[in-house]
């Protein structure tokens, strides 16, 4: 599958740079998709899912903006920012994003550009006999076809209301004669079409077993999954505009029905739980290597991932993952690892918990030229870098000066995710945990710890958890001891209402260097096998053991190195209540739309 995405990826993105310059809704496809293509057989509507999938994978997408550029900065994670705000990518990332920012211009077009690509494919296929013909509760290839298209949309959809809350809504496809000039759709109305729109589709889908290329497309158990994650987007909290007043802030709230989405959230979260289809059958360290070695099971963790081309698309593991410095004798290329996980998320993990030290990287990969080899390098405090994949485990090699385009895949959607949406949805809609919730909690938990650990980390950890407020706090932080790099946590704070987290975080890094909880030093030492041996992260040493040398750790927030937080979170963005996270459109998005569309949130 990933050498046809090559060639239509291709041309489709040749047509988004085209499009870019046209009205902001004027994207009907310079390909003619819908004229040449008749949909007359299966293979006809494969390659026009296909087109989609090709238009997801651009820059402007989810080849870079969405996944690796919108949402790192929360209390886990962050990308360092200059002590001024800029219209760069640092400007996302320090939550001072205006109108005129490049990196959200740069995405607007084609992310409608790949909406519209949707919208003629799922058009194309209800116009079809194969379609007439399909029951919409018997799983078929046509049905299949009809359902990924209908996913990628409702994706699309989900991180535009996200990222810009209300916006235009678009579900068929840009012809000449429409109106090409439509404001906002409020956002709960576009995800409730979108939830009852997947929930429509999902009866006539297959599970990644049954399918072809299996997780690089969506899938039956990935939309059940993508059902509950909409689902608790839409019943969460948001930050909405006040319409009377653009230079206002705004107002976080969540909507009066917010139970009932909960409620589906639960019901399709259960629905893939009972199906069977799904387990945590790997290693959590396994889960990422397996997409840095391109094997992709089928019934395992991962429901749905990104699926990049080796040497043509995909930035994971070079902007967030393992730094690799450059040198002319790694034949794996180099990384220059854009986010750093916070130094008090490195501190939450309890001890024994393996997705620490998965997660969180404290050192670089660099050439040792008296070895021979690649070696872990210490980074200090401040460069706590995203481990979770690591161009060094590719299975191609692609040779010393290559830095973008591992083809590495990218997680959507993962199985531990619907497990936590069950958990949670369970202490909500109960006023506190279930069996149901405990033992979906337990089940992600137990991959966590050893086995002579897991009487006192899972069993007694989670039964303890007895109130409604005590088990929301406990998932709370698994969601980010499970999933920290992979675009979720920013998501997670804003429909929990949680921002001021980011607000705590600040302050508690700048009381480490004081509190005799937190190791002010670690020791290092380098093993026989190049990687770092790092004690007292624990904090129960008193001075290194011979051979290994001291490094400073909590002690170093304490000498000038703050600077770095105060930078990336600039309390100008992040202190006022409510904190304003919704991107402003940008100034040409504006201008284009001859008055339909207007900046709120106090955004110029």
């Amino acid at each position: 599958m990933k050498q046809l995405y090559k060639i239509s990826a291709l041309f489709i993105s040749m047509v988004c740079l085209f499009c870019a310059c046209e009205d902001f809704l004027n994207t009907n496809s310079k390909s003619q998709l819908n004229e040449t293509t008749m949909y007359n057989t299966e293979g006809d509507i494969y390659r026009a899912v296909l087109g989609i999938y090709s238009a997801i994978m651009v820059d402007g997408v989810y080849g870079l903006d969405i996944p690796f550029i919108f949402c790192y900065s929360s209390d886990i994670e962050y990308g360092e920012c200059n002590a001024a705000v800029d219209n760069s990518r640092r400007g996302i990332w320090d939550y001072s994003v205006s109108s005129d920012n490049d990196e959200i211009g740069r995405a607007w077009g084609p992310i409608y550009s790949a909406v519209n690509t949707a919208n003629e494919c799922i058009e194309g296929i209800e116009k079809s006999d194969l379609f007439a013909e399909s029951s919409p509760e018997v799983p078929s290839v046509v049905r299949q076809l009809y359902g990924e298209a209908k996913a990628m949309r409702a994706m699309l959809y989900l991180d535009l209301v996200r990222n810009w809350g209300d916006v235009p809504f678009l579900t068929k496809g840009t012809k000449a004669g429409d109106d090409f000039y439509q404001g906002v759709t409020n956002r709960n109305e576009i995800l409730s079409w979108l939830i009852n729109d997947l929930i429509d589709a999902e009866p006539a889908m297959f599970y990644a077993s049954e399918i072809s290329q299996s997780i690089e497309r969506f899938n039956r158990g990935a939309v059940q999954g993508f059902i509950a994650r909409m689902s608790l987007a839409r019943g969460g909290y948001s930050l909405y505009p006040d319409y009377n007043n653009p230079s206002a802030p705004g107002e976080m709230k969540r909507p009066d029905d917010y139970l009932e989405y909960y409620r589906i959230a639960n019901t399709y979260a259960r629905k893939l739980q009972t199906s069977g289809k799904h387990g945590l059958l790997s290693s959590f360290a396994q889960v990422f290597v397996n997409e840095c070695q391109e094997i992709y099971p089928s019934g395992d963790d991962v429901l749905f991932e990104i699926p990049f081309a080796t040497s043509y698309n995909g930035n994971t593991g070079v902007i967030v993952g393992h730094r690799v410095n450059q040198s002319k004798n790694n034949p794996y290329g180099w990384s220059s690892g854009w986010y750093y996980a916070t130094i008090t998320y490195h501190a939450s993990f309890d001890y024994s918990d393996i997705r620490r030290d998965v997660t969180c990287a404290p050192y670089s990969w660099s050439w040792n030229a008296e070895k021979g080899r690649m070696e872990q390098v210490f980074s200090e405090w401040r460069s706590i870098y995203i481990g979770k994949w690591n161009r060094l485990w590719m299975k191609i090699q692609q040779g010393p000066d290559a830095q973008y385009s591992t083809g590495i895949n990218f997680p959507v959607i993962r199985y531990a995710d619907v497990l936590l949406m069950l958990a949670e949805t369970e202490n909500e809609l109960n006023n506190g945990p279930t069996d149901d919730a405990r033992n979906a909690l337990k089940e992600v938990r137990l991959r966590a710890f050893p086995e002579n650990v897991q009487h006192i980390k899972v069993e007694k950890y989670v039964n303890d958890l007895v109130t409604y407020g005590e088990f929301f706090h406990a998932v709370q932080n698994e969601r980010a001891w499970e999933f920290g790099g992979e675009a979720i946590r920013k998501y997670d704070l804003i429909r929990w209402n949680r921002m001021g987290n980011i607000r705590q975080m600040k302050i508690d890094v700048s009381n480490m260097s004081g509190d005799a909880g937190y190791p002010k030093y670690v020791y290092t030492k380098t093993k026989d096998d190049g990687t770092l041996d790092i004690l007292n992260f624990d904090n129960t040493m008193a001075a290194a053991l011979a051979g290994y040398t001291r490094r400073d750790w909590a002690v170093g927030t304490a000498t000038g190195g703050f600077t770095t937080y105060d930078k990336s979170f600039k309390d100008e963005y992040i202190n006022p209540e409510p904190m304003v996270y919704i991107f402003p459109l940008y100034k040409d998005v504006i201008t284009d739309s001859r008055g339909a569309l207007k900046n709120y949130y106090g955004k110029k």
